[in-house]
């Protein structure tokens, strides 16, 4: 068991399914990210796991002890709301020090905590102030100095930067990740941003429509997402996916998008594809695969060629992202760097290569990936 274990939880409301036999685990001093688009049932996880709402079945164990029947006030669940949960009346110090007054604490150690969590996030100056006089960068971390000055056994995050600017974002993501490591316990953060969950994740989880799609570093994800739902929602740009036809050659399989575009596969591919007993299927192609004449890295495996138009070209610092025309209807995007751009203007026709070791496939009819051997 993890300090944190899920284990079944299914929820309706009516005749509606918000999570179904949704199971997983977090381990002491992970970060862990539950992403996925909003009314997928992320934010119904959390509230479970604090006690605001009680599963219809499933189990939840926090550092082995089944907590699945206790009040919210019994389980030691540290919380960061998305709208902060702030009580607009009191200052900030009232604010910090309510939980812990709340449960009996000693007055000399509630200051102490006080104090101490208003030093680590910057709030010493403002401890006098009323939370309503103060702006939602400084809000949103007097609800984490509220967090931080409780010794909870799991810390909870739902999308607590959604009400934040961009700059603002990345100080707070700065902030959390702090009271992450200063406390050493599991964290369970909550997004609909994919970006900031593969930016601050241990290990993520995919929650779609009440279901867990995928569990996984951010690494394993982006490389071999477990389905098509997976493969294009993460990333940006997200996993090319493109109906093909398999073709086989005697040096192994391929599969031809459109009769000049033939994206060959590596031979570790050849025992799972001589079982599969169709003949289409879904091709999954990592803008990061593709790359230009002259470009080619050293770590390239099989590698395939296209004619393609350019078609639009977004700069970012050090790459950028080019949606190429193959055909009439047909688009990809590839993220590209160490490039010249005066080559990609709008309308000229260029080779374009492509890596076909980070190929994935998908069966069309169950959208499941299909693992090479």
């Amino acid at each position: 068991m993890g300090s944190l274990d899920v284990q079944g939880l299914s929820k309706r409301f009516g005749s509606h399914v918000v999570l179904d036999n949704i199971t997983f685990s977090v381990a002491e001093g992970e970060f862990f990210v539950l992403v996925g688009p909003s009314g997928g049932g992320k934010s119904t996880v959390l509230k479970l796991i604090c006690g605001i709402e009680m599963p219809d079945s499933g189990r939840i164990f926090l550092n082995g002890r089944d907590i699945t029947p206790l009040p919210p006030r019994q389980r030691n669940v540290g919380m960061v709301f998305q709208d902060y949960g702030l009580y607009p009346h009191m200052n900030v110090f009232e604010n910090i020090a309510y939980g812990l007054e709340a449960r009996g604490m000693p007055r000399d150690e509630v200051s102490r905590r006080v104090q101490e969590a208003a030093a680590k996030l910057g709030l010493t100056p403002l401890l006098d102030r009323v939370v309503v006089d103060l702006s939602g960068g400084e809000q949103q971390r007097v609800a984490l100095a509220r967090a931080l000055a409780k010794d909870a056994d799991i810390y909870l995050f739902d999308e607590p930067l959604s009400n934040l600017d961009p700059k603002l974002r990345a100080q707070a993501r700065r902030d959390i990740q702090m009271v992450h490591r200063a406390k050493g316990k599991p964290s369970l953060y909550v997004t609909h941003d994919q970006s900031e969950a593969l930016a601050i994740a241990d290990r993520i989880a995919v929650i779609a429509k009440g279901r867990l799609q995928q569990v996984g570093t951010p690494n394993d994800l982006l490389r071999h997402p477990a389905n098509t739902f997976v493969a294009g929602f993460l990333g940006t740009p997200s996993m090319n996916l493109l109906r093909g036809r398999l073709v086989s050659a005697p040096e192994g399989f391929g599969v031809e998008v459109l009769p000049d575009f033939v994206v060959r596969l590596p031979q570790t591919w050849n025992t799972t594809l001589q079982a599969y007993s169709k003949d289409q299927v879904i091709l999954g192609l990592p803008p990061v695969a593709f790359f230009l004449p002259g470009a080619q890295m050293s770590e390239a495996g099989v590698v395939s060629t296209v004619e393609a138009e350019v078609d639009f070209v977004e700069a970012m610092v050090s790459e950028v992202v080019v949606a190429f025309r193959l055909g009439q209807d047909l688009f990809i995007n590839a993220l590209l760097a160490n490039v010249d751009e005066t080559l990609l203007q709008p309308g000229r026709r260029l080779t374009l290569h492509f890596d076909g070791d980070r190929a994935c496939l998908f069966d069309p009819e169950t959208e499941q990936a299909l693992l090479p051997a």
